[in-house]
């Protein structure tokens, strides 16, 4: 798990990870240049997890260290507020029982909005339409929710790329893809997530939402065109959800003034809401 300033979400993504029904092998938390009191949250949970550091800001260095330092067969990979179901572990382990499985990927729900079927829906959806036509070896992983074998990211990881103006989860799944890596969707495998990137200002909304469309733009000799047009149809259906979602968010009882969610492959904190 990448953590940058998460004081407030990472203590209840810790007790859903913790109160697991098959418990994980280990937990690695990777503290990415925190300013706030993280840290200090963390202190509560230290004789259970794995406390790493990386101090080069930005979720693909942040990644790279936990991959790297991990032990297991499977990683698992979530975000600091992502808050799981009791039985996530034990459904990533089922899913791997199948030695071809080299990724999984699942659907999320949002905790922090009003009327948050309408927003679960739409997200659902849209990741169906993803899975199309290639259910069983998907070109992307969700990096919020989502698990790998360690040997196919070890295949893969020399290649992926080192660019910020893209998401890596995606790249991730490209290179997967591209390497003939066994890919799933899995809806049974959830987990809840907040909506507070909503809380960005339309512009940084709408760049980020256009890191999708560049990185199949970039990888379109590897994935093939069509895979851009996807992504491009994607982002402007998004866009045109932002208004009302953004105002069920800032509805919810739980919404605060706090800065949006970070640009998770900015090397700079995010500005403030808009």
């Amino acid at each position: 798990m990448p953590v940058h300033n998460e004081e407030e979400a990472i203590g209840p993504c810790l007790d859903t990870i913790l109160r697991q029904t098959t418990p994980a092998d280990e937990v690695i938390v990777v503290d990415n240049a925190s300013t706030d009191a993280t840290r200090d949250r963390l202190a509560g949970y230290a004789d259970r997890i794995v406390l790493l550091t990386e101090p080069r800001l930005g979720v693909l260095a942040a990644r790279d260290r936990g991959f790297m330092a991990a032990t297991g067969d499977v990683i698992g990979r979530i975000d600091a507020d992502t808050r799981l179901p009791p039985y996530w572990v034990e459904e990533v382990r089922r899913l791997f029982a199948d030695d071809t499985v080299a990724a999984v990927t699942g659907p999320v729900t949002y905790y922090d909005i009003r009327l948050p079927a309408a927003l679960n829906t739409v997200d659902l959806v849209l990741r169906r339409a993803w899975t199309l036509p290639n259910r069983q070896r998907l070109d992307w992983v969700f990096g919020a929710n989502m698990a790998v074998r360690a040997r196919a990211w070890h295949a893969v990881r020399a290649d992926l790329c080192d660019d910020r103006r893209y998401h890596e989860d995606l790249d991730l799944g490209i290179h997967l893809h591209r390497a003939g890596h066994r890919v799933l969707f899995a809806s049974r495998l959830w987990a809840g997530t907040s909506a507070r990137r909503f809380r960005s200002r339309p512009a940084d909304f709408w760049a980020y939402l256009r890191m999708t469309d560049g990185c199949y733009a970039s990888h379109s000799g590897r994935v093939g065109g069509a895979r851009y047009w996807r992504a491009w149809l994607t982002t402007r259906l998004i866009m045109l959800c932002y208004p009302p979602f953004r105002a069920l968010h800032r509805a919810h009882p739980a919404y605060t003034a706090a800065p949006p969610r970070k640009n998770p492959m900015a090397a700079e904190p995010s500005p403030g809401p808009g």
